[in-house]
């Protein structure tokens, strides 16, 4: 290690050369002080890099302190209106123990507060001060100028050897070395110069080292003077919080009892009227309608005639052994009654769904109902599955191609006319865009509602159940006169009229780009919760006379108002009206 000196060797030595230049031995020590400003130069920097960490560790504290602060603050928010619900449900235990929860919480926020800013004010902004203030100029500029009066002073001294050197040659004298004390007078503007910079440098390096030292250890003190205040407050509130929570533990375990009495009251109740309540609904499992088809294996054909055990939909659900046959794109089912005509239901419009339960099963969704179905093995399954898909397959590409099957002049002429009722629907107000999403075209109608949806949105409508909306495609389901009969006198303009008149604002209404969950949540509180309607008188008997003025004036725009108010359409009516 090179040698150095320090702050008192070089006060004492400057005193020397300043009361005796000549006999000073400070020209010999000044190597010794350029070592010196290196160290020191070294030690300065690595303390700028560890102070820098520590800034920037400080500064992550105190981030994560003020969030943690934001956070509670949301926490004991959220408590306050919980307390509010429980108490106007008329939970006032529960919700004076929310109250009482959050005020402790708030309690102990204040003190963490007054932490954080002790932190910011004691410690971040010191340490930003010192790093970006004084510690900024070590690496290089807080020493350059001692190098200048260094590189001032070895060139002076250079230009004066060399002059006494040639003096003495000119006198025939050889000089080998040049002392100090000869030359002193004629360098002391350099040395002088040289101890001025040294010195300033020297200050300069105690004022860092007394704020990185003594003043940032004062700084902490102060800090962990509010720490130590706020662990005080903590534990005295706690102390407090513990005396409240075993009285609420008493209050609670009472509140608990009596839930649970009125739990066992209402499980009573409902073990009673369960068996007596079956429904159709209850027993089945819920379908959802999918656009996406499974592909079948085109080696087993689009047609094939055999036996399947079809579900009954009796109490029973028992299977019964039925004749099925797959040809010309529908599915005919036989009953057991010989004279009874079979089921015939069209594949376009149909689902085939394998059951994840047994691999001999699988249904079939039409648009009304679902029907399951029992092969004799496995193999047979996957025969019937993929017969039954390829006819659909066949059914689609035919209705895309615009093919038609079937002949007669009466059918044609019902074709035309089914057309031309259609065509007329399209045009009707409203109907150029889906009746919940407004989507353009909509080639889905609900016969029962007398309104056109898009694609996405009557899945949703199949979902709800026929009773609620019965969906069927103007372009690829055999449509009936009568299936067109409330959609071309109804419409969709119409009837969001009487749907939708309570509406606060358009946007509440789904887009065409809206996804399935909004349009859904949409859907079922226009149709099944009608939460959209403006009401008018709702008595029984208003309601009845309202039915029999709307019969009588064939107004159907009050009878779908009616139904809205869900008045019972199909009671009689006291005064006969033709």
């Amino acid at each position: 290690m090179p040698e150095c000196v320090s702050v008192s060797e070089f006060v004492q030595e400057v005193q020397e050369d300043w009361s005796s230049p000549t006999t000073s031995s400070f020209t010999s020590k000044m190597i010794n002080c350029r070592n010196t400003i290196y160290l020191l130069e070294e030690a300065l920097d690595s303390d700028r890099l560890v102070l820098q960490k520590m800034k920037k560790a400080a500064k992550a504290k105190y981030a994560s302190g003020q969030d943690h602060v934001s956070h509670l603050e949301h926490y004991i928010n959220s408590m306050e209106k919980l307390a509010v619900n429980c108490h106007s449900n008329g939970e006032t235990e529960v919700g004076s123990a929310f109250c009482h929860l959050a005020d402790f919480s708030k309690e102990l926020l204040s003190p963490m507060k007054n932490l954080l800013k002790s932190m910011l004010h004691n410690i971040n902004f010191f340490l930003d001060s010192l790093v970006k203030g004084d510690l900024r100029e070590v690496k290089g500029d807080l020493k350059k100028p001692f190098e200048r009066s260094w590189r001032d002073y070895e060139n002076r001294f250079k230009q004066v050897e060399k002059e006494k050197r040639e003096l003495a040659r000119q006198y025939g004298m050889v000089r080998s070395e040049v002392s100090g004390g000869e030359i002193a007078e004629e360098l002391e503007k350099e040395r002088r110069s040289f101890q001025l910079s040294m010195c300033e440098y020297l200050i300069k390096v105690n004022e860092i080292k007394t704020k990185r030292g003594v003043d940032l250890l004062q700084n902490l003190i102060k800090h962990y003077h509010s720490q130590n205040n706020f662990l005080q407050e903590c534990v005295s509130t706690t102390q407090r919080l513990k005396q409240y929570m075993e009285e609420l533990n008493v209050v609670l375990n009472t509140v608990k009892q009596r839930q649970e009495e009125e739990k066992k009251q209402l499980c009573a109740i409902r073990d009673q009227l369960r068996p007596v309540v079956h429904t159709e609904q209850d027993s089945l499992p819920k379908q959802v309608y999918s656009m996406h088809q499974l592909l079948g294996d085109k080696q087993y054909g689009t047609e094939r005639t055999g036996f399947l055990y079809k579900k009954s939909d009796g109490l029973r659900k028992m299977w019964q052994k039925r004749k099925c046959s797959v040809h010309n794109c529908y599915l005919t089912i036989a009953h057991a009654t010989p004279n009874k005509p079979p089921t015939r239901l069209n594949l376009l419009t149909c689902q085939v769904k394998p059951s994840m339960e047994d691999k001999k099963c699988f249904d079939l969704i039409s648009h009304n109902r679902t029907y399951h179905f029992l092969a004799e093995d496995e193999a047979e399954c996957v025969v019937w599955i993929s017969v039954l898909i390829n006819s659909k397959q066949e059914a689609l590409s035919m209705a895309l191609d615009g093919g038609r099957r079937g002949g007669g002049g009466d059918e044609s002429s019902v074709e035309d006319l089914t057309r031309a009722i259609t065509d007329d629907i399209r045009k009707m107000p409203g109907n150029n865009s889906c009746c919940d999403c407004g989507a353009p075209d909509p080639g889905w109608v609900s016969t029962n509602l007398g309104i056109l949806t898009c694609i996405e949105c009557s899945g949703i409508h199949r979902e709800m159940g026929v009773h609620v909306s019965r969906i069927k495609s103007l372009s690829l389901d055999s449509l009936g006169t009568s299936d067109l009969l409330l959609a071309r006198n109804v419409g969709n303009s119409g009837f969001n009229e009487i749907l939708e008149a309570n509406l606060l604002s358009p946007s509440q209404k789904p887009s065409q780009h809206s996804h399935m969950a909004e349009r859904k949540d949409f859907i079922l509180s226009k149709y099944q919760d009608v939460h959209f309607v403006r009401r008018f008188s709702s008595s029984s008997a208003a309601l009845r006379l309202g039915l029999q003025e709307a019969t009588k004036s064939c107004d159907i725009y009050s009878l779908v108002q009616l139904y809205a108010q869900r008045a019972e359409l199909s009671q009689p009516l006291h005064t006969h009206i033709q």
